[in-house]
């Protein structure tokens, strides 16, 4: 029953609906990635097992709940899209095979500053508006409040300008017209900055983990 899911997990996949059409046939062992060909059940199964690490994983790296849900989103179209390419025989291989296509989206979202549809848009899923209980559950998959002391040292040791773009879009939650006029800038450099920053913040957050481990 979807009431059993998360909250941005029932509603950011449409990918529920979208698979439904498919064959549901029974599912054996081994990765659920390499029976999600035509597979709806399997490919849900999937969804259901990776969602909570993949929304944690974007929102860890760009602290906002609409594009953490957007590139999830996306990131599980391709998936769909592309299961049928997949040929490793682990769940560590499909674990990786997942995270490759994650940290495509990332990059790219960093580099232009928003979220990449083409996938969901040529599957039609229908990514919907961000709800409270999505900001609880997402805040809860990736772990912020065990994170905040990395953040606000992380935070210190990037440039001022870089600092104040990512505060004006992750605390003020602006957007980039908005951060453009209160940076004195124009939209592509406030794109630029905030983009520059929180690369910056999650590769200075990853260091320090690994460092604390």
């Amino acid at each position: 029953m979807t009431g059993d899911l998360p909250p941005a997990a029932v509603r950011s996949s449409s990918l529920a609906r979208l698979v439904g059409p498919l064959r549901r046939t029974r599912r054996s062992s081994g990765p659920l990635l390499r029976q999600a060909v035509g597979n709806a059940d399997a490919f849900i199964g999937f969804y259901d097992a990776y969602c909570d690490r993949v929304v944690g994983y974007f929102m860890r790296r760009a602290f906002d709940v609409e594009a953490s849900l957007e590139l999830t989103s996306e990131t599980f179209a391709i998936a769909l899209e592309k299961c049928g390419d997949f040929r490793g025989s682990t769940e560590q291989a499909e674990q990786g095979w997942l995270f490759a296509i994650a940290r495509s989206q990332l990059a790219r979202y960093w580099r232009d500053g928003q979220a990449e549809r083409d996938a969901v848009d040529r599957l039609r899923i229908q990514v919907p508006a961000v709800h409270e209980d999505d900001q609880d559950y997402i805040a809860r998959a990736a772990e912020l409040d065990d994170l905040r002391p990395l953040l606000v040292s992380a935070l210190a040791s990037i440039s001022e300008d870089q600092r104040e773009a990512v505060r004006l879009r992750v605390i003020e939650e602006l957007d980039y017209p908005e951060i453009a006029k209160q940076l004195q800038v124009n939209e592509e450099v406030a794109r630029a900055r905030v983009s520059r920053g929180l690369r910056a913040l999650a590769e200075t957050m990853d260091e320090n983990q690994e460092s604390a481990a």
